[in-house]
C-alpha cells in the first residue's frame, strides 16, 4: 500500500511539474507548424541537424552568452520524454537548455532555448546528444546534433593555439616559456598552481583586466591569457634580447653605448608615463622590469615597460592604501616604501632613479662589501642618505638621479617634473660627441 501512494505522488508531481514547464515554454503542435521538420531515429523530429550560433550575428561574444531555439518534436506514437546532453567534455565553452526536460505528446513539439557560453576565443565545432525516452517501455534512443560557431577576437585566448618551444625561467608565481602564437614569437608565462586557486583565479583576472586596459609602445604589449583551469597563462610580446638586467649581468660596460643606456631609459621613462597619466602605479620599477627589444640606437623603441599587474589604481591608494608585503624590490624602494607610509608617485620616481643609476653605471647600486644584508639598504636610505656619484656617471645624468630620489616630497620629482626631466634626457641622446661631459643643465627642483 505504502509503494502505490509513493508511485501516485510522484505521477502527481511531475504532472503537476510538467504543467509548470508549459507555462514557459513553447509547446505546440507539429501539424499546425511551418517547420519543416526532419525525422531521426526513435521517432524524434527536428528542425536540422545542426545549430549554427553564428545564424544571426557574425561572431559571438566570448565570456557571454549566446541563444538560438532550437524544435524538437515528437513524431512517435507514444509520449516520449526529452533533455539534451553534451557528447564530450569541452572546457572552452559552458552551454546549458531551457527547459532541461520535457514531456512530449504524440504530435508535439517544443522550442529550445539553447545557451552558449564561448570561454576564449575560438572557432567550436562539437556535438550534443537528444535523449529521448519512450515512457511507455522505458527505451532510451540518442540522436547527435552538431553546433557550431565563431567568437569575436578577445584576449581570452585559445590554449590550442600557443605552441611552447623554449623554458626561458622559473619563478615563485611560475615558469615562463619561449613560444609562438599565431605566427608570433611570444613569451608565455604559466601560472602554478595554488592552495587558493579561487582567490589565485580573483588576482589573475585582476591582473589581466589591467594588462588589457592599457596599451602603448612603450608598454609590451599583451596579446592575452588562457583562463581554462590547468592552462592558466598570460602571453606577451617576447623581448629577444631580455631585460636590461640581463643586458647589465651579461654585457661589458664597453659593448652597450651610452647613448643607448640613456634611449632604453628614455623608453622606460615614457612607458612610466603613460601610466601615471592614467592613473596607475607600477610599484616595482628596476632593471628587471624593463625588457629590451633592439640594440640599434635608431630604433623607435629599444626597450618597453612590463610587469605592472601588482600595481593599484591611484584612486584607492591615495587616500588609506598603505605598503603591501610581497611586492617591489628592497634595492629599489622609496623611503616613505620601507617606512610603510602612503605609496605615491614620486616612490616609482625614486625606484626609477636607482635604475637609472645602476644602468648607467653599469654596477650593482648597493655593493656587497658595502651592504652585506637587505636591512643595510633600508637604513641607509631611511636615514637620507644617497649613493654618490662615480666617475663611470656623467655629471648632468647624475644631477636627473639626484633631483628623482630626494627624501623630501617637496623636493622630490614630480610626474610633470619628470616630464621635462625625459626632455632633457632626450637631449643627451641627440648630441652626438661628449654630451655627457657638460655643465649641468638642470636646476634644482
Amino acid at each position: 500500500m505504502f509503494i502505490v501512494i509513493v508511485l501516485i505522488i510522484r505521477t502527481i508531481l511531475a504532472h503537476l511539474h510538467q504543467k509548470e514547464v508549459e507555462k514557459t515554454t513553447t509547446i505546440f503542435a507539429m501539424k499546425l507548424s511551418n517547420v519543416n521538420f526532419i525525422l531521426l531515429r526513435g521517432g524524434i523530429s527536428v528542425q536540422s541537424k545542426e545549430i549554427d550560433f553564428n545564424s544571426d550575428i557574425e561572431e559571438m561574444p566570448v565570456n557571454e552568452e549566446t541563444k538560438q531555439t532550437f524544435c524538437v518534436g515528437n513524431s512517435s506514437k507514444n509520449v516520449v520524454k526529452i533533455q539534451f546532453t553534451i557528447s564530450s567534455k569541452n572546457n572552452k565553452l559552458t552551454i546549458r537548455f531551457d527547459p532541461e526536460i520535457v514531456v512530449l505528446k504524440s504530435g508535439f513539439a517544443c522550442e529550445f532555448s539553447i545557451y552558449l557560453t564561448p570561454q576564449c576565443t575560438c572557432h567550436i565545432t562539437d556535438t550534443i546528444q537528444i535523449v529521448s525516452k519512450n515512457i511507455k517501455n522505458g527505451k532510451e534512443c540518442y540522436n547527435s546534433i552538431t553546433i557550431k560557431g565563431v567568437t569575436k577576437q578577445s584576449t581570452r585566448l585559445d590554449y590550442d593555439e600557443l605552441i611552447e618551444e623554449k623554458k626561458l625561467g622559473e619563478g615563485s608565481y611560475g615558469v615562463v616559456f619561449k613560444g609562438t602564437f599565431r605566427g608570433n614569437t611570444v613569451a608565455i608565462k604559466k601560472m602554478k598552481n595554488s592552495n587558493d586557486d579561487n582567490k589565485l583565479m580573483k588576482e589573475f583576472e585582476k591582473e589581466v583586466a589591467m594588462l588589457d586596459k592599457f596599451r602603448n609602445e612603450y608598454i609590451v604589449h599583451f596579446y592575452g591569457a588562457v583562463f581554462i583551469p590547468s592552462h592558466i597563462c598570460m602571453v606577451s610580446e617576447f623581448a629577444e634580447y631580455g631585460s636590461l638586467q640581463d643586458l647589465i649581468k651579461h654585457k661589458k660596460s664597453d659593448d652597450i653605448d651610452m647613448k643607448l643606456r640613456v634611449k632604453m631609459l628614455l623608453d622606460a621613462a615614457k612607458g612610466i608615463l603613460y601610466l601615471h597619466t592614467n592613473g596607475i602605479l607600477h610599484r616595482d620599477i628596476k632593471p628587471d622590469n624593463i625588457l629590451v627589444f633592439s640594440i640599434e640606437l635608431n630604433d623607435d623603441v629599444n626597450a618597453k615597460l612590463t610587469d605592472f599587474g601588482s600595481a593599484r589604481n591611484v584612486n584607492m591608494m591615495m587616500t588609506n592604501m598603505t605598503f603591501t608585503k610581497g611586492i617591489g624590490t628592497p634595492v629599489y624602494m622609496a623611503f616613505e616604501i620601507l617606512n610603510k607610509q602612503h605609496y605615491k608617485k614620486p616612490a616609482d620616481v625614486f625606484s626609477f632613479a636607482i635604475t637609472m643609476y645602476e644602468t648607467i653605471s653599469w654596477i650593482d647600486p648597493y655593493l656587497q662589501e658595502k651592504f652585506k644584508f637587505p636591512w643595510k639598504i633600508a637604513e641607509f636610505i631611511s636615514s637620507g642618505k644617497r649613493l654618490k656619484r662615480i666617475d663611470s656617471i656623467p655629471v648632468n645624468l647624475f644631477n636627473i638621479i639626484n633631483n628623482s630620489w630626494q627624501q623630501e616630497y617637496k623636493l622630490k620629482l614630480s610626474w610633470k617634473q619628470l616630464k621635462r626631466t625625459l626632455m632633457i634626457i632626450d637631449c643627451f641622446v641627440l648630441v652626438k660627441d661628449n654630451y655627457y661631459s657638460k655643465t649641468s643643465i638642470i636646476s634644482k627642483p
